[in-house]
């Protein structure tokens, strides 16, 4: 199958994908009870004028299935609605104007932990059980074992609060510096970790012992066979990865004051605004989705075989 076919079987595979994704937070938002039109304390209740015109939006009084129909419309024509709560909130505003900022935070996080999780992950390989392997994979270890707020905690309390050395908040590079920090390490260390042990055996392997033989250079093997067949596990399990970065960006928006969509989900799962809540859950799954697409056309460049299992 040519990659171009790849490509286009993965796109239609999204859809039905994100249907499926829509229809179980649908489910779940009904079976987990209580109502948006009672909130919990510290949220004013919504007005009945305004609740019914809530109502008849998103066609609350009709079966489920002309719920949901209503709900998939919305989505796909990019409008989630109001909020259920919060009468001056608009669903799409928030998605639109918070959602971008956990974007960047996850972009940010990724630029430096696939780099440092490659190099460090090679670096060891090449230096098997030396000393500088078993500094490096002891990093990995304690970065990847070590939970994302304790690393956020650390940096937002003592660089941020005691000793002031970045500025808090979300504007500038200097403030961002911490954070995407704090949420790379994590996949920093699943990366070297992964790298490590596909490019140790992969330096096993004869074509690399044939290439050595040939006088080829040490940087040039393992830039150009070892790293290339390395990355081949690597973006197998990339989805565990952005899911490190996903959930770990919760915790980082949250300790760090970071005006992300994090704010807006715990708020609309605590009072159980299900547009937001769905609209926020489906913008997630588009980026996974997207994430996972990318990954896949990734992995068919880097091992051709893949597309060609895929068209038996």
């Amino acid at each position: 199958m040519s990659l171009a076919g790849f490509v286009l079987r993965r796109i239609l595979w999204t859809i039905p994908l994100l249907l499926l994704v829509m229809l179980v937070t649908f489910a779940l938002m009904r079976g987990a009870g209580g109502s948006p039109f009672r909130p919990p304390e510290g949220f004013s209740p919504v007005p009945k004028p305004y609740e019914q015109v809530l109502r008849d939006f998103y066609r609350l009084d009709e079966p489920w299935p002309v719920e949901f129909a209503t709900y998939v419309e919305h989505v796909f024509t990019f409008d989630f609605g109001p909020s259920q709560v919060q009468r001056n909130l608009d669903v799409t505003a928030v998605i639109r104007h918070s959602f971008p900022i956990t974007l960047e935070l996850v972009l940010l996080a990724s630029v430096l932990a696939l780099p440092l999780g490659i190099g460090v992950g090679l670096l060891a390989a090449v230096h098997r059980g030396s000393a500088l392997d078993l500094v490096a994979t002891s990093a990995a270890s304690v970065a990847l074992v070590v939970p994302v707020f304790f690393f956020t905690y650390v940096f937002s309390h003592y660089l941020v609060g005691e000793w002031h050395l970045f500025p808090p908040g979300w504007d500038g590079w200097e403030s961002k510096v911490l954070p995407a920090i704090a949420l790379a390490l994590a996949p920093a260390g699943y990366a070297a970790r992964l790298i490590r042990a596909a490019a140790v055996e992969t330096l096993e392997e004869d074509y690399v012992r044939t290439a050595r033989a040939k006088g080829l250079l040490g940087r040039r093997i393992v830039g150009v066979h070892v790293l290339r067949n390395s990355l081949v596990p690597f973006l197998s399990a990339a989805m565990p990865m952005l899911a490190l970065l996903i959930t770990g960006a919760f915790f980082v928006e949250t300790q760090f004051r970071i005006p992300g969509a994090s704010a807006f989900f715990v708020d609309a799962a605590n009072t159980r605004d299900y547009p937001l809540l769905m609209g926020l859950t489906v913008a997630l799954a588009v980026v996974v989705l997207l994430a996972n697409l990318v990954s896949d056309v990734l992995l068919a460049v880097v091992d051709p075989r893949i597309r060609e299992g895929v068209g038996r």
